[in-house]
């Protein structure tokens, strides 16, 4: 049976579904009025639209049309207001729509999207990386993390682990669900980056139990409880090793550099019209730590530099898993680096490019902030997938030009207009194809 195609409709059921399996919170009373799947839907619209101010507008078109784009493009019948949905999110862990990235996941993968992403031997690169998305010195709630200050001044924070599949050669990347970092039951210690990539490799095992990863991670994640962490569940590794946190390793490189056993690889590529040199040095085999049992590891580090002028322009040092050689550096080069775009294309996207991650959207005394960033991550999957998979879309996007542009033109349309689909609304755009209605009588001089 061939899959179905990526489009938002295929998607969208795929949300609706999961939605309709969430349990409702609620006692019954008026306040079940609002079926849950059309409080969802109505709060995923406003992070999908990228306009706060969309479900206003939909209940301001219906007032007129007796319909609205809520039910006619999410399948949403009623309009809960901004309130009622903060209230009855905050009841429900993001972790129910966690499926949602899983699903995404598997369909990419069925209809061979990922191919062009392997790389190391048919390898995904998954880089870790965490981000704050709410900071404030007075709105707080038990799932805040914390810092005190001198003197005495506390500021309260959400931040998430936010794992993204990368490649160097690819713009886009994959949008894989979160791992908060929140206060732990049963844990003395405040909640970290790092026990929350421990919990995420836990369970991510399981979702690439049939595709080799290797893990992407700056220097905090080159400690031997981690590396441990991830080979356990047959995830490898790629870290940022820095030679000022990592003493035992730089002795142990200068030490078998002084007799000759550090090889050294260099190439020149071309790029942006300038001759580059790009410069290794690597070792397989050096000891993590200094204190026993340590892990044997290999370590790699990288020089470019500009050739006319000797100016460097990058340099850094990993430690992997993967057995070096020269064949293999010039991958395991471009595999470190492609670490930042998780910061390029994932964080700064949702942080500047409209999705606005660290507005606050509504806090909540439980889990409504979470819950929210999970709808925000799933919106900027949703549109990267459709990128890909939904001509119509692509053509659309690509007309446009910028991406703050698109959404402004979505939005302005489905403000004074009704559309009977997506797909009604993507053909007007791309040739004018009339909407159902226009807000105001024809003959209304």
């Amino acid at each position: 049976m061939e899959p179905l195609p990526l489009s938002l409709d295929t998607l969208l059921t795929v949300l609706r579904e999961t939605f309709r399996g969430c349990p409702d919170p609620r006692k019954p009373s008026n306040n079940t009025r609002y079926p849950l799947v059309d409080v969802m839907l109505g709060a995923f619209s406003v992070f999908f639209m990228q306009n706060s101010s969309f479900l206003e507008h939909q209940r301001l078109l219906n007032s007129r049309c007796g319909r609205h784009n809520l039910q006619t493009l999410f399948g949403a019948v009623q309009i809960p207001t901004s309130a009622q949905i903060r209230k009855i999110l905050d009841q429900l862990a993001a972790s129910h729509l966690f499926g949602v990235f899983e699903w995404v996941y598997h369909a990419l993968q069925r209809r061979g999207f990922f191919r062009p992403y392997e790389t190391l031997g048919g390898q995904l690169l998954v880089a870790l990386d965490g981000s704050e998305y709410h900071s404030s010195t007075r709105v707080h709630c038990p799932c805040c993390s914390h810092r005190t200050h001198k003197p005495g001044k506390v500021t309260y924070f959400h931040s998430a682990l936010l794992p993204t599949i990368v490649h160097p050669d690819q713009s886009r990347v994959i949008s894989l669900a979160p791992e908060f970092i929140y206060p732990q039951d049963g844990h003395d210690k405040q909640d970290c980056e790092i026990a929350a990539a421990k919990r995420w490799i836990t369970k991510a095992s399981a979702l690439f139990e049939n595709q080799a990863i290797t893990l992407l991670g700056d220097d905090l994640y080159s400690r031997q409880p981690l590396v441990e962490q991830a080979l356990s569940h047959q995830f490898n590794f790629l870290f940022v090793c820095l030679p000022q946190t990592h003493s035992t390793v730089m002795e142990w490189v200068e030490f078998l550099d002084s007799s000759g056993e550090v090889g050294t690889w260099e190439h020149r590529l071309y790029r942006q019209g300038q001759a580059e040199r790009w410069s290794y040095r690597y070792v397989n085999g050096v000891p993590l730590r200094q204190e026993p049992p340590a892990l044997m590891v290999n370590w790699c580090e990288l020089r470019v530099t500009r050739e006319r002028d000797g100016k460097q322009l990058y340099h850094n040092s990993w430690i992997t898993n993967h057995e070096l050689t020269p064949d293999l550096l010039p991958q395991i080069g471009a595999a470190g680096r492609s670490r930042w775009k998780t910061e390029n294309e994932n964080h700064n996207v949702l942080k500047t490019k409209g999705y606005h991650l660290e507005h606050n959207f509504g806090h909540g005394h439980q889990h409504l902030s979470m819950f929210l960033l999970t709808l925000n991550l799933l919106a900027f999957l949703f549109h990267t997938v459709l990128e890909w998979s939904d001509q119509s879309y692509h053509r659309a996007r690509q007309q446009r030009g910028k991406r703050q542009g698109f959404f402004q033109d979505l939005v302005s349309l489905t403000t004074y207009f009704l559309f009977e689909s997506w797909q009604h609304l993507l053909d007007f755009i791309l040739d004018g194809s009339p909407p159902l209605q226009t807000p105001w009588p024809a003959n209304s001089s």
